[in-house]
């Protein structure tokens, strides 16, 4: 097993971003496809396995249409916003309706416009099965989440208004169902998203092929709820010991007897607001960590059950601390620079991802890359609409 590489810095990445920006900022974001273009061409070409490198082919005019044609439904919603607000719930709803078809032909289009070695990647998923797993399993999921618990309400109310008490009784018997369903739908819609996109994908003529089960996105969400929950309580805790260290409770007191004297309740609020951005970063930090659990462990799973042709495996050593590190390292370095650290945090992440993501490059990988090299030649080169949609698996 082989480790991806990837060979660029954040200072190179820098002057790349910089000129983005402005760009973007100077044609009132018309640039954008164009600097999107540029991004990808940087760290595809900087990503290399075995000395053999990715790239990016897609140009900026190619992505532009699909960018304008955003821009122009966007500028539509918040004038019909401003007219109607029943009409831009319309819109709203056909929007939802188009989401599985611009997230079929996104795929379609990134994958054909991606290579590694000179062999063009593919997808060949189907629109039908974009339609179920991007519009079905969603509405079910939120029908399951919202709707059950109304619906139940609903029922139990008679003609005068009323809920009879044993609706009542049942009601949160009811909920606690459409909750637990609608946790299996979630780990079931990641399973059929993630076998989608894996199944979907070619290598030339080659075919990556998965087999997940939606019972370990059960049992990796749970674990990670239950990760949320001990999280949470002992960034509360903590908070909790703080404010009663800073603060106290006689300035509680004090600030309860003074309610009608408006200098001493702003001079409390003054001396809480730092506790309270405090809490909201502890809390923003834990979930960070929180999500760096979940993706590390759904990560090590989809690529440990993944395979392409059947010969070329895959695995994952990303680890759940040094992800968190990153991510939580990475936010505060932005935060403090007020943006300027952006380009060498993207390159940390995409370091870190790259270096724990394992290829096996033994038995006859040479030979495998050679073979698809030669029928690439005989693919046709039709790509399907210019939409470039970020559209990603969570690793």
């Amino acid at each position: 097993m082989k480790a991806l590489n990837f060979e660029g810095s954040g200072n190179e990445y820098f002057k790349i971003w910089i000129v983005n920006v402005l760009l973007t900022i100077v044609t009132l974001g018309l640039y954008y496809p164009w600097a999107k273009v540029r991004n990808h061409r940087y760290f595809y070409a900087n990503t290399t396995l075995e000395a053999r490198n990715f790239e990016y082919h897609a140009t900026g005019k190619q992505l532009f249409l699909g960018y304008l044609v955003a821009m122009i439904l966007f500028i539509i919603y918040i004038v019909i916003q401003q007219i109607s607000p029943e009409g831009s719930l319309i819109l709203l709803g056909i929007l939802f309706l188009a989401v599985p078809w611009v997230i079929w032909r996104s795929l379609m289009f990134r994958m054909r416009m991606t290579s590694f070695s000179n062999v063009r990647f593919g997808f060949k998923g189907t629109l039908l099965q974009s339609y179920i797993n991007f519009f079905f399993y969603p509405l079910v999921l939120l029908f399951a989440i919202y709707g059950v618990p109304i619906l139940g309400f609903l029922l139990g109310t008679n003609s005068e208004g009323t809920t009879p008490a044993w609706i009542m009784s049942i009601l949160p018997i009811v909920v606690i169902i459409g909750l637990v369903f609608a946790f299996y739908m979630y780990a079931h819609i990641k399973n059929k998203n993630t076998t989608y996109m894996i199944n979907g994908t070619r290598y030339g003529q080659g075919r990556f092929l998965t087999e997940l089960k939606t019972r370990k996105f059960a049992v990796i969400l749970l674990k990670t709820l239950a990760i949320g929950l001990v999280v949470v309580g002992v960034v509360a805790i903590i908070i909790g010991v703080i404010v009663n260290i800073t603060v106290g409770m006689e300035s509680l007191i004090e600030l309860k007897k003074a309610s009608e004297d408006p200098v001493l309740i702003q001079e409390k609020i003054d001396a809480i607001m730092p506790i309270i951005g405090l809490a909201y970063l502890g809390l923003i930090l834990a979930v960070m960590a929180v999500i760096a659990y979940a993706t590390t462990r759904q990560r090590t799973y989809i690529y440990e059950n993944t395979i392409l042709d059947n010969k070329i495996t895959f695995a994952s050593t990303l680890q759940a601390r040094p992800f968190a590190w990153v991510m939580i390292s990475n936010f505060i370095l932005v935060i403090i620079t007020l943006g300027l650290a952006f380009p060498w945090a993207k390159v940390r992440m995409a370091r870190l991802m790259l270096e724990n993501t394992l290829v096996d490059t033994e038995a006859g990988f040479y030979d495998y890359i050679t073979q698809k090299q030669e029928e690439s030649s005989s693919l046709g080169e039709q790509i399907g609409d210019a939409f470039d949609v970020d559209v990603g698996i969570g690793f």
